[in-house]
């Protein structure tokens, strides 16, 4: 049998049910299906591998991770301009 491990995720209480709501009562799963669907999608495509949210949604998050990569080849060097981690967390 192969080894398994699991993945520990604290979340907001709201985000929490919101999710787990969705989940169920759109597509009929749990949250733990989800998250792996996603993960499989993540190692497994280039990129992120799925699609982000709405069209203003998927520029911030493309935006974001360009920023990222930029980041982490420019060490030592100021930090970039654009959207934060944080501007993703804080979406309605």
């Amino acid at each position: 049998m192969k080894a398994k491990h699991q993945l520990n995720i604290r979340l907001d209480e709201h985000l929490y049910i919101m999710a787990k709501n969705k989940c169920k009562n759109q597509f009929g799963i749990g949250l733990t299906p989800l998250i792996k669907i996603f993960l499989k999608s993540f190692v497994t495509q280039s990129g992120v591998g799925f699609y982000v949210g709405d069209d203003d949604l998927c520029k911030m998050f493309n935006s974001w991770l360009g920023k990222k990569w930029l980041e982490q080849h420019r060490k030592g060097c100021a930090p970039l301009p654009g959207p934060k981690l944080r501007d993703l967390y804080s979406l309605k």
